[in-house]
């Protein structure tokens, strides 16, 4: 009881109201690691409950402010927040706070409230420097999370995402026929092993810096498909 005490974590999220978060929320109240789930939204919702879990509603132009209160002592925050392809119907200035000002105050006011380790979700092909608008405002929210200096960031950048409510069912049995005929990073991702690959490389990193096996310096690991995979458990993709 004592050594598991010391490895347990507390973890804070934002985009639990997405299909990946969901998931990620689902995953952290089954992990007995897990003592403490911080849910942040903007609207509230029921659609989790127990005893760890802890919603928190706020005004979204107001997040790190509002957040900030409530991420004292958390010790891992994850971002799964986004627009994804609606972003191609948006203003480019709406989707840049969506995807880009909005996580970079949830990853600053959970480290003031002492988070040691990140995840954040972004996209295969984010850079700053890209041609096409999506993947340039990605690879900002990128750099402006990294600018957070948090001491490890986990960058997790999927491609198509299937068992998403916003991806044709088609695509899960059409994807993987594709796999062999395209680099790994563009592999498609169930968003279950997505979420699995993000906590898990989250509680690693937590665990390690618990333990003292942490590196001294602040990290921040990209992990695309072939990084991810590692994490997969083989038939929890079929889970809803």
């Amino acid at each position: 009881m004592m050594a598991e005490a010391k490895t347990q974590y507390s973890a804070i999220l934002l985009g639990a109201t997405g299909n990946v978060g969901g998931r990620i929320v689902q995953l952290l109240i089954k992990n007995p690691l897990c003592k403490k789930v911080v849910v942040v939204t903007r609207r509230k919702t029921d659609a989790f409950a127990g005893p760890k879990v802890f919603d928190v509603v706020v005004n979204m132009d107001r997040l790190e402010e509002e957040v900030a209160p409530h991420a004292q002592g958390v010790d891992v925050a994850l971002a799964a927040f986004g627009v994804g392809k609606g972003s191609a119907k948006m203003p480019a200035e709406e989707v840049c706070k969506i995807e880009i000002a909005y996580p970079a105050a949830f990853c600053r006011a959970a480290k003031a409230g002492g988070a040691r380790v990140c995840g954040v979700m972004t996209a295969a092909g984010a850079d700053p420097k890209a041609g096409t608008k999506y993947a340039k405002i990605i690879g900002e929210k990128e750099k402006a999370v990294e600018s957070v200096k948090f001491d490890f960031l986990g960058i997790y950048r999927p491609a198509v995402i299937l068992g998403n409510a916003n991806t044709p069912n088609v695509l899960s049995y059409v994807m993987p026929l594709l796999h062999w005929s395209m680099p790994s990073k563009y592999h498609s991702i169930h968003k279950n092993d997505l979420a699995r690959a993000m906590v898990a490389q989250s509680e690693q990193a937590s665990l390690a810096i618990a333990q003292g096996n942490a590196p001294k310096e602040p990290t921040v690991k990209i992990l695309e498909y072939k990084d991810m995979e590692p994490f997969f458990i083989k038939g929890e993709c079929g889970e809803a």
